[in-house]
């Protein structure tokens, strides 16, 4: 009886992740790169906005705003999920998710502080989650060297960053090929072969490199041509391949998750190496146009002012998130009926990480951003008025 049951689930689970909407979890691994790519533009516009006004950039303050801007939020989370957590509750798997990331973190929060603990795989990460705030800043140290070379010699800074672009595209491809790794979750993907491919790639500064470059050259192009004017058809032209490369990248790889399915190491490769240049240049595009003021019901709707409330919150929700799901998977006693979207879209759990986001941001971030004001404070030139004589 028990048996029957059991194979009952299994066939209705299966049949119920097989459906084509379950895209939105298997190609979850290409949600991240926007973020990246936003941080790279955001980073070329400001360092040359600065380049162009003072014909120099100070590299300490640079680094030591952004420390300023991420670091307190960081140790006041990993200090929480270490020292906290564990003793608010209780349950089932409180030990599997909770206690034992406590565990983790009490060994290796330093790495964090440090900003390498990516480079150490999921399983001894203290916060796994946030591998992305360490990918995040590794590259935005090494910016600078980018954005001045491309500044000083255009055409030559090109040249250097798109040869770096390819080459993390090459070494994409090649680790996922040789070592059969896959960034999409089809049907028979073990939790090792995520693992590998955490460790060897998704985790990796170099293999992430591409759309942080796509985002730089970005961040070129929005500061240097503010004034262009696009015609109709050029507009529509370039809508239509967004929407192209949106599809292609998201929907392209559907065939992977079917069940009949096997896998095939040159499509997890090919997927991997492109897969997220597609999905960036749809989203440059949307900067783009909106940008020099071409603003369609998409851009519109992006541009809606409450969504600014969300600019301010957007760190710490990143922090948050995860801890409150391991939170209720810890403290879960009963089954529950599966459902795609009912977990995806859990209205308790989204308030609290919205109302913990909130408080986070009031009490840790938004003070040492005081601070960080006041210490890179410039000194007001006060300029007196001129009299002119009117004859």
């Amino acid at each position: 009886m028990n048996l029957g049951w059991s194979c009952s689930l299994t066939l209705i689970m299966r049949g119920y992740v097989a459906r084509p909407w379950s895209v939105l979890g298997r190609a979850a691994s290409l949600y991240t790169d926007p973020f990246i790519l936003i941080s790279g533009t955001l980073t070329s516009y400001s360092l040359l906005g600065k380049l162009y006004k003072n014909r120099k950039i100070s590299l300490v303050e640079e680094y030591v705003s952004r420390l300023f801007r991420i670091l307190p939020t960081f140790v006041a989370l990993i200090a929480f999920c270490t020292l906290v957590l564990p003793w608010l509750n209780s349950g089932p798997m409180w030990n599997q998710v909770v206690t034992h990331h406590s565990e983790i973190c009490k060994k290796y929060w330093w790495r964090n502080l440090l900003f390498i603990h990516n480079y150490y795989g999921f399983k001894d990460m203290c916060l796994t989650h946030t591998h992305h705030v360490g990918i995040d800043t590794q590259l935005f140290f090494a910016s600078p060297i980018f954005i001045l070379v491309l500044w000083k010699w255009p055409k030559k800074g090109s040249c250097a960053l798109m040869c770096i672009a390819i080459f993390s595209t090459f070494m994409r491809y090649y680790v996922t090929y040789t070592m059969k790794l896959s960034n999409y979750i089809h049907f028979g993907t073990s939790i090792n072969q995520l693992f590998e491919t955490a460790d060897n790639m998704y985790i990796l500064p170099a293999h992430r490199a591409t759309v942080y470059i796509m985002g730089i050259f970005l961040g070129y192009i929005l500061r240097n041509f503010r004034n262009i004017s696009l015609t109709k058809s050029q507009r529509r032209i370039g809508n239509t391949f967004a929407l192209l490369c949106y599809c292609v990248s998201f929907f392209g790889p559907a065939f992977m998750g079917s069940i009949d399915y096997v896998y095939n190491p040159t499509d997890a490769a090919w997927y991997a190496a492109f897969a997220p240049i597609l999905w960036c240049i749809a989203f440059g595009w949307i900067i783009f146009t909106t940008h020099i003021g071409y603003r369609g019901g998409f851009e519109r709707f992006f541009s809606w002012p409450p969504f600014s409330i969300w600019t301010k919150i957007s760190y710490t929700v990143y922090l948050t998130q995860f801890p409150v799901f391991f939170y209720n998977v810890g403290v879960a006693r009963t089954a529950e009926h599966y459902g795609f979207f009912k977990i995806l879209f859990n209205l308790k759990e989204l308030l609290w990480i919205g109302v913990l986001s909130v408080v986070l941001t009031l009490l840790v971030e938004m003070p040492f951003q005081n601070i960080r004001n006041i210490v890179f404070k410039k000194k007001e030139t006060v300029l007196e008025p001129l009299h002119r004589k009117i004859s």
